[in-house]
């Protein structure tokens, strides 16, 4: 039996954005987005080349396939399973790039569900993982899966190992998220670099701590405690120097009545939770007004934690 579904030209998927760490869960947390996401189109070609034929964004891209997250996970995946077929391949971006939203990791995600939605016998949701992780490390020089597993599976993600995988799904609180995205640029790798290797004892028994809090008060739906919880003390503060003024902001949006705030991945992006919507707009407010005091200019979105994993959005059959 042939492993390509023959009567498919061409599939459409989309994989949303995604915060990782959540403050206190490094390389172990994340959560999808519900409004922000890249779409990835694959193209049946007559020869079996890997071609990146469009990239609709903001800023540049690589078209070379050995250097782009989409194409290097589908690259893998039809070399193990020795599918012969090529693909022309759409990236349409709607993350900025080293945003610290998980743009590597939808791109990587999105082209993954389409190139499988091709296949007469699918993987499964976590099989794609193994190849998701290739495009992790093209992008930052390491496999970290606190992106592509909340863009595969969507909502809120526990790992609790990478070998073998294992992936806890939590309950996802009744809040809302304010995302603001400072137009400055972090790439993964420097972010990575500058941090320390060693811990102190007690910071580490502090974020333990907080860690554990923050799980418990997802299961018991308890807000104070969620609020108590979200506190990073082992990252953040070697990352604030990123964005100018961040603990001012940090502090003009608790003020305005986040439970709680730390950046988004490896930043500059920062996320923030709150129990309503009206909340979350003033603290998205009082971030940018403090980010245009810096000059720095930004965007800013209010979601939910998007339950929906990343999906096809459309199929084209050949025709005759």
């Amino acid at each position: 039996m042939t492993l390509i579904n023959s009567s498919i030209q061409s599939v459409t998927a989309f994989a949303p954005a995604t915060c990782a760490n959540v403050a206190v869960g490094f390389d172990i947390l994340g959560f999808a987005f519900d409004q922000l996401g890249d779409s990835v189109t694959l193209t049946r070609r007559q020869d079996n080349n890997i071609v990146i034929e469009i990239i609709n964004a903001k800023e540049c891209l690589p078209f070379i396939p050995e250097q782009n997250t989409a194409s290097v996970v589908i690259q893998q995946l039809c070399h193990d399973l020795k599918l012969e077929i090529g693909f022309s391949i759409r990236i349409d971006k709607g993350i900025p790039l080293s945003s610290g939203m998980g743009g590597s990791a939808a791109s990587s995600v999105a082209a993954l569900v389409a190139c499988n939605a091709f296949l007469n016998s699918p993987l499964s949701t976590l099989q794609l993982v193994k190849y998701a992780l290739f495009g992790e490390e093209v992008a930052s020089g390491h496999k970290h899966a606190d992106n592509v597993i909340p863009s595969l599976f969507g909502g809120l993600t526990l790992i609790r190992s990478m070998d073998p995988i294992d992936i806890i799904e939590l309950p996802i609180p009744d809040i809302h998220c304010a995302l603001i995205h400072p137009r400055l640029q972090v790439e993964t790798k420097a972010a990575r670099k500058i941090l320390q290797k060693k811990l102190d004892l007690k910071d580490y028994i502090k974020q333990s701590a907080n860690l554990a809090s923050f799980i418990a008060a997802l299961y018991l739906e308890s807000i104070p405690l969620l609020q108590h919880a979200l506190s990073d003390e082992l990252i953040e503060h070697q990352r604030a120097k990123f964005v100018p003024g961040f603990y001012k902001i940090k502090e003009a949006a608790l003020k305005a009545g986040a439970l709680g705030l730390s950046f988004s991945g490896s930043g500059p992006s920062i996320f923030a939770f709150a129990q309503h919507k009206y909340e979350a707009s003033a603290i998205n407010q009082a971030m940018q007004s403090l980010l245009n005091t810096e000059g720095i200019d930004s965007e800013c979105w209010i979601s939910r934690i998007n339950k929906k994993q990343a999906h096809v959005t459309q199929v084209v059959r050949r025709i005759g």
